[in-house]
């Protein structure tokens, strides 16, 4: 008992040490080197691929490191909801410069931006893990080749995914099929296509060797009352689980154009949801301090927590800091807000529990403060320290999720998959459901079901990192806009490559758009 409230212990600080630093943006950058922390050596040189423990802790640096990835220099939000989107800046010419689209930009945050290493740090060590776990099986009896199977599953969905979000923001890059050590290697670039491909044989070869619960011995694929030591309430909403795998194919699915494979893989997520606990939610939960973003579950289907309880707020990589503003928090004004006649126009419909002019001409939300001031403050996501509503603002730590999906999201995705496939009758169905739990009715029969589908993606999903790639999506399937194709042909879509990953790579040239 003591040997394992020992390596609990090991296990929790060791973990939290990888989260922290791997959180810290000044990690992530470096000249031609490998991370600072070094993703070769997760665990210490002299006792990795030893026992469970370094498994543990290899799995968790892992995660910590895509988190990281996803937070750095708010890159989810910025990269997701500015450019061409609904916020405005507020005296930030760094900011309105990614609105505008300008992002062969010289300021620094836009050069950070363009840089990918910090989603290569996290295949190098996934790759680590897929090479190197297996070894611990032979060591060590606690850790078995069923736990090493699911661990490594992980690891090629993480794999997957970020070579979607690759895909998605930078067009053609390469792929790494194993770990690297010291300078990152000169491998060529492979198109948008074949990256998108490979991201989805990744998580295919694994998907159904994820179970849909961690820690829980109902699980059809791992029944275990307790998983690296924990059970399901530790993990929930924490690790990627076979619902999160669907999820992601259906994304790459979708970007890729492949509409069939996008319905198939969400409407498995629709139809076990309940395999993992995951369900749809109040607007409510959703805009509540404590509520959806503050606590992780599996409902969050591909999701980073950042929570409170295990000391993982943080001032940068939220949001809230770009939104909120005085009186949430001690600042006078947002970086980024909606102005209130763009606000209005969105949210077009009576009743909205969202945002609605009521009959006496008030505007009510759910989603918006201050809302007849000149700054709109985006309130939807305000999850301040320990998510206590009314929380005193001096010290502005955050601990929201970055949620890449939810059913709300999921439903919504296949809708739009069923519309291009023809199944107009079911896609109309997915979008009414989530109308209805908003306060909406039904859609009248005759609009335009793309158009009214998009339109509540860009209302539901407001704040969480869609309105861009939505937008490119929704373009690439109407082809309605001149000036847009030319942005879809010519590669315009995507970022600039950073000159300091062009001067480290012989084998890469610059996205012709942007030469």
């Amino acid at each position: 008992m003591k040997t394992r409230q020992h390596n609990m212990r090991k296990y929790s600080r060791f973990s939290m040490l990888l989260i922290t630093l791997a959180v810290a943006g000044p990690v992530l950058s470096s000249c031609s080197k490998m991370l600072e922390v070094d993703s070769r050596h997760i665990v210490n040189e002299e006792n990795k691929w030893q026992d469970i423990n370094d498994a543990r802790s290899s799995l968790m640096g892992v995660y910590g490191l895509l988190r990281s990835a996803m937070a750095q220099d708010n890159g989810y939000w910025l990269y997701g909801e500015l450019r061409s989107g609904d916020f405005s800046p507020v005296n930030k010419r760094d900011i309105e410069v990614i609105i505008h689209g300008e992002l062969n930009s010289s300021y620094n945050l836009v050069q950070k931006l363009s840089n990918w290493r910090k989603f290569y740090a996290v295949i190098n060590a996934a790759n680590l893990f897929i090479e190197n776990s297996s070894k611990i099986v032979v060591l060590d009896a606690q850790y078995t080749t069923l736990n090493n199977r699911i661990d490594i599953a992980q690891m090629k969905v993480i794999k997957g995914f970020c070579y979607y979000l690759l895909a998605r923001t930078w067009g053609d890059v390469p792929i790494w099929d194993k770990s690297y050590e010291g300078n990152f290697p000169n491998i060529q670039a492979s198109s948008e296509k074949e990256v998108l491909a490979y991201a989805e044989n990744q998580i295919k070869s694994v998907k159904d060797d994820l179970p849909f619960i961690y820690g829980s011995e109902t699980d059809p694929v791992y029944p275990t009352l307790n998983y690296h030591g924990f059970n399901r309430d530790k993990w929930n909403g924490v690790l990627f689980n076979r619902l999160s795998a669907n999820t992601i194919l259906a994304h790459i699915a979708a970007w890729a154009g492949n509409y069939l494979e996008a319905s198939v893989y969400a409407d498995y997520v629709l139809t076990n949801a309940s395999k993992s606990g995951a369900s749809f939610n109040l607007s409510s939960n959703i805009t509540n301090a404590n509520g959806f973003f503050y606590n992780s579950s599996n409902s969050q289907l591909v999701a980073f927590p950042f929570k409170w309880s295990e000391s993982e707020a943080s001032y940068e990589g939220h949001i809230e800091q770009l939104t909120l503003a005085s009186p949430l928090v001690s600042k006078a004004i947002p970086d980024i807000y909606i102005p209130s006649d763009r606000i209005i126009q969105i949210f077009n419909e009576k009743d909205d529990v969202r945002f609605h002019i009521d009959n006496n001409g008030s505007p009510s939300s759910t989603y918006f403060s201050n809302i007849g001031g000149q700054y709109p403050i985006f309130s939807k996501i305000k999850v301040i320290r320990e998510g206590v509503s009314g929380a005193d603002g001096s010290l502005p730590l955050f601990s929201s999720a970055i949620v890449f999906s939810r059913m709300e999201e999921i439903a919504l995705l296949r809708a739009e998959a069923l519309v291009v496939l023809g199944q107009k009758d079911l896609a109309k169905g997915l979008l009414d459901q989530v109308r209805k739990s908003r306060g909406l009715q039904d859609l009248p029969n005759e609009l335009d079901l793309l158009d009214a589908i998009f339109a509540e993606r860009r209302r539901e999903l407001l704040g969480e990192g869609w309105r861009w790639y939505d937008l490119v999506r929704y373009k690439k399937l109407k082809r309605n806009d001149s000036e847009f194709n030319k942005l879809i042909d010519g590669k315009g879509i995507f970022w600039p490559i950073a000159q300091e990953i062009l001067n480290n790579n012989s084998k890469l040239s610059q996205n012709s758009f942007w030469k």
